[in-house]
């Protein structure tokens, strides 16, 4: 599935797929209220904000260039009045869109999709929508109309992006063991460790298929009947039982046009998904009052720059350019070097380093954006290293390691164990008392020396 390769399309190819009423049809449905972004063939990002709001619109920015659409997550009342300031105003809804992305085959992401689509099915909900990714897996999508307006007097719509992180964390904690013996009982113990460089200590199913658990503002999903352009595969919606026997071959665009166009939205119940929501955010309240305090920790009061001889071997990795994880790897390393007390054009400079390392480099307007970002934000620490989705590279490679929670703490254990920033104390001899008569009427220890 990793080395998957379909021809390349041309723009005539492309111009004339996206002209296909059917898809055109397929793609305004989901526009609507949403905001939409073109993508090019380098993996670049057209403006942003935009919408589509007629078949043309659609036309016209496949003639620019774009090869694919992606929509937001989040419904707007107006989506090309979104600014930073102004985003919970505009927000009337979202809605829940799991992306499961497979490392070991495409058969192991359909185990995924299955358990995560049995999970829904428990709870009452019917009308959750299936895709195939356009690569290497699944997108399942709860539609905002499931779910209940508000909670707790508190409006659904601005709990975003808390709650979706809230179920995601909660479906998989709740399918993690049973989608483990899955994966065993599809590939094996031995081939599934293979795919990691060194073994973990503890086994986990999302070392091997990723499901997304973290969302942020204006976060995007590769709209249905748009193109994957690494594929050139389209990501077509599915029934659940078509699943099965679905191949990649099954959506090349000529498979793809001859198929009956299904939604991947669908229309849903009021409050389908109220149990689901209720019991993730119980489940959620429980885990955060058996989280221990926090100890009280030794400020760290370091003002000068730490160099990379210092950094942990999961930074040092990823700083040797990676060809997955790129874009989650970025907000790590800017963080990291943040705490480190490197300048911004340090970052900088040392992020386009980086970036020639990548296999592919990352778009340049990805780390220019991540950058202007990152900089109107408050500093805040890297994920910690449990945290899968960020360091799937870390390796215990030395002592340190084992006992820290986050990368940011091993610079200064290594320190710490190196004696480098100590201040050296020397002791002050002591000053030899000369031999000086004793003043008159003065007591000498107890006693008193008298006038003669």
């Amino acid at each position: 599935m990793n080395n998957m390769n379909y021809k390349q399309l041309s723009k005539v190819d492309i111009l004339l797929y996206y002209s296909n009423p059917e898809v055109l049809e397929q793609l305004l449905a989901v526009a609507e209220g949403r905001e939409v972004v073109g993508a090019f063939h380098d993996g670049s990002y057209d403006r942003r904000p935009n919408i589509l709001q007629y078949q043309d619109d659609i036309k016209q920015m496949v003639r620019k260039g774009v090869v694919s659409f992606h929509a937001s997550v989040e419904r707007w009342s107006s989506p090309m009045s979104i600014s930073q300031d102004n985003q919970d105003r505009l927000r009337v809804g979202w809605d829940f869109v799991l992306d499961i992305d497979s490392k070991v085959g495409i058969d192991e992401a359909r185990l995924t999709a299955k358990a995560i689509c049995k999970f829904l099915r428990r709870y009452g909900i019917k009308n959750y929508g299936l895709k195939f990714s356009g690569r290497r897996g699944f997108h399942i999508c709860v539609p905002w109309e499931a779910f209940p307006k508000e909670i707790n007097f508190q409006r659904v719509s601005k709990q975003y992006p808390l709650y979706p992180r809230i179920i995601a964390l909660f479906i998989r904690e709740s399918i993690a063991d049973g989608l483990m013996r899955e994966l065993i009982k599809s590939k094996g113990a031995k081939q599934l460790l293979e795919v990691l460089e060194e073994p973990p200590v503890q086994m986990s199913p999302y070392y091997f298929v990723e499901v997304e658990k973290d969302w942020g503002a204006r976060h995007l999903f590769r709209m249905p009947y748009s193109f994957n352009d690494k594929t050139w595969l389209v990501s077509v919606p599915l029934s659940e039982g078509e699943l099965d026997q679905f191949k990649p071959d099954d959506a090349t665009p000529s498979a793809v046009l001859k198929r009956r166009k299904k939604t991947f939205i669908k229309p849903a119940e009021e409050n389908e998904a109220l149990d689901l929501l209720t019991e993730a955010l119980d489940w959620y309240a429980s885990q955060k009052k058996e989280e221990k305090k926090p100890e009280k920790k030794q400020r760290i009061n370091w003002e000068r720059k730490v160099g990379e001889k210092l950094f942990p071997p999961c930074i040092k990795f990823i700083l040797s350019g990676l060809p997955d994880g790129r874009k989650r790897s970025l907000f790590t390393l800017i963080s990291f070097m943040r705490m480190m007390n490197w300048s911004w054009s340090d970052i900088e400079q040392r992020l386009w380093e980086w970036n020639k390392k990548n296999n592919p480099p990352l778009p340049d307007n990805i780390i220019i954006g991540q950058l202007r970002w990152n900089q109107q934000q408050k500093q805040r620490l890297p994920a910690n290293c449990t945290n899968e989705q960020f360091y799937g590279f870390c390796c215990n490679k030395d002592d340190l390691c084992k006992n820290i929670k986050n990368p940011v703490t091993y610079p200064f254990r290594k320190m710490k164990k190196l004696g480098i920033g100590r201040k050296k104390t020397t002791r002050k001899k002591p000053r030899k008392k000369k031999d000086t008569p004793p003043r008159i009427g003065k007591t000498i220890k107890k006693g008193v020396i008298k006038k003669k």
